[in-house]
């Protein structure tokens, strides 16, 4: 069980990469009240907490219903995973691109929504990620693992969007454009490991079923 949950802990800490979510936030709440910028944070946390345990537990079952195995969706969000790394790596969430005219956050309408719950704090590279750490064959304690590693890493989140300001302040811009760049390489190389890892399955289970042809033949 501490395997598990320190696995996915990990993961996700690496995905969520907080301290760099909170720079985004900092950019974002400009001009906002402490408490308007503290209830934006909280619900966001909340959608993705929500989000994150729904396709933890329904995830399996929804793979199942489409006829996706879990190798091709552990290649499928490996890439997944490889898109988000390489976005963290070009800088394309950093405050200054956030107020670029061609940013797609023109929009502001709703931050907790998106791009705060959707795609920071729970995007695509999150929901990969529980959902190949919740699928391992653990049974009940697996599940109870993933779901405090999720509960846990988006209750640090919501302390550093809360302390968002204080942060920037500490880190600066240098400090939290290389930390975005070294969980990019973390999480690059974590989503070559997937992929390595659902093409090696896929191989176990072609060569029996080869074997099975041959033998038919």
């Amino acid at each position: 069980m501490l395997t598990g949950f320190l696995a996915t802990l990990i993961a996700l800490f690496v995905i969520v990469d907080p301290f760099g979510t909170a720079a985004v936030f900092a950019a974002l709440i400009r001009g906002q009240s402490a408490a308007q910028s503290n209830r934006i944070a909280i619900k966001a946390v909340v959608i993705a907490i929500g989000l994150l345990l729904f396709f933890g537990f329904a995830g399996q079952t929804l793979l199942n219903y489409m006829g996706i195995s879990l190798p091709a969706f552990r290649i499928a969000g490996g890439m997944l995973l490889f898109v988000t790394a390489f976005r963290m790596l070009m800088g394309i969430h950093d405050p200054d691109h956030l107020d670029s005219a061609g940013t797609a956050y023109v929009d502001r309408s709703d931050i907790a929504v998106f791009p705060l719950a959707i795609p920071m704090l729970a995007g695509p590279g999150c929901i990969t990620a529980v959902l190949l750490h919740m699928t391992t064959p653990a049974g009940f304690e697996n599940a109870v693992s993933v779901s405090l590693a999720i509960i846990v890493v988006e209750i640090i989140a919501l302390f550093c969007l809360i302390g968002a300001a204080r942060l920037v302040r500490v880190f600066g811009a240098t400090g939290t454009g290389i930390l975005a760049r070294v969980m990019g390489i973390l999480l690059a190389a974590m989503s070559i490991q997937f992929i390595a890892d659902g093409i090696h399955q896929i191989s176990n289970d072609l060569v029996p079923l080869g074997k099975t042809l041959s033998r038919s033949i």
